[in-house]
């Protein structure tokens, strides 16, 4: 078979008496001519005969790109910021062994004896009790606090002090609504707050902020030119514990006649409350119903359409009960000529305790 890229010519002129050596020689030239026209593309640029380059990549199978640029794979650009670059990297790897001989840092605890010295130290004084060069200590985590805590507990109080102030209201009801002896209510059951040792404006005064310290103390002014000013703070009075549930005195002051009807519908409304508390608790019976000729139909409804004529006899014989009730109760409470007699001396008596008055005629 015919070497491949010898052409026509070349092959009549081998069969015309050429030598074995010229044969070879033509043969190789032509093995050449064809592996350069194989090598160069049609626009003349040569390929390169060197082996393409193993490619590094990353964990994930990606091409790393920062592996090639290292490796020379992709050429860095030479900039004058990269340029800078490379010569503190230099500089940073010659420094090194100096750095690593560099001891660590130590922090000396001990005070100098010159600093203690008041002769060469004005500024020292050793009555204080303050650590001239405190210790290392160890750093704490921060403990921030969690919202809402505070409001909680704010809350938590402000339900104590209410169901305290529930509890003594409870009590005085009770008590003036005479009784006591059906509910086991007592100032026990009540907490109160204590009284303190000392009050916030007599403790600066006293070492051991009680008052037991008022009889072996010596009292000198000129201590107390500072706790003493010239602002007046006047606290808030405070009522003691045996007039705290007394009756309130009532002044005689002399009242109009609106303030005196006022009064009036304010007690007739206190006792008819304290009558119903009393019928609701089963104390007292209920009062019957009042029925008059105007409200017969409503309050009796089916009885009086039963016998209108009966019933209206019952409903006015009530009525007259009634009236002659409201009769002798006004009777009762009306006063007997010595009766009144006697409590117009006494008032005289009384009026003349704050000032007599005198008529003088000349």
């Amino acid at each position: 078979m015919p070497s491949p890229g010898l052409s026509k010519s070349t092959l009549l002129g081998l069969g015309g008496g050429l030598n074995l050596l010229e044969t070879q020689r033509k043969i190789a030239e032509a093995k050449a001519q064809q592996s350069m026209n194989s090598q160069v593309r049609p626009w003349g640029m040569k390929i390169n005969d060197k082996k393409a380059p193993v490619l590094p990549l990353d964990a994930s199978g990606h091409f790393d790109l920062k592996a090639m640029m290292d490796t020379g794979i992709i050429p860095r650009r030479e900039t004058a910021n990269s340029k800078a670059i490379q010569r503190s990297k230099q500089a940073a790897t010659a420094m090194k062994p100096a750095a690593a001989e560099k001891k660590p840092l130590k922090i000396d605890d001990s005070v100098p004896a010159d600093f203690t010295d008041p002769t060469k130290n004005p500024y020292f004084d050793p009555s204080m009790e303050v650590k001239v060069a405190p210790k290392s200590r160890r750093s704490r985590h921060l403990k921030f606090v969690q919202p809402g805590k505070y409001v909680d507990i704010a809350n938590q109080e402000r339900a104590k002090a209410q169901l305290e102030k529930l509890k003594q209201q409870i009590t005085e009801s009770v008590k003036k609504a005479g009784m006591q002896t059906e509910f086991d209510v007592s100032d026990k059951v009540i907490k109160r707050d204590a009284p303190p040792a000392v009050e916030w404006w007599d403790a600066p005064f006293f070492a051991n902020k009680t008052y037991d310290d008022l009889d072996n103390m010596t009292i000198n002014p000129s201590s107390y030119e500072t706790l003493v000013t010239m602002y007046v703070h006047h606290p808030v009075a405070i009522k003691p514990p045996s007039e705290t549930n007394a009756v309130a005195v009532v002044r005689s002051l002399m009242l109009t006649k609106k303030e005196r009807k006022k009064m009036r519908r304010q007690a007739r409304a206190e006792a008819q409350k304290d009558k119903r508390d009393k019928i609701r608790l089963g104390l007292i019976e209920p009062d019957a119903p009042k029925v008059k000729i105007s409200n017969l139909m409503k309050v009796l409804g089916d009885e009086a359409i039963q016998d209108p004529t009966k019933i209206e006899a019952k409903v006015r014989k009530e009525m007259e009960l009634r009236q002659r009730m409201h009769e002798k109760a006004n009777e009762q409470r009306k006063l007997s000529p010595e009766e009144r007699r006697t409590k117009i001396l006494n008032k005289l008596k009384e009026d003349q305790k704050l000032s007599n008055e005198v008529a003088v005629f000349k």
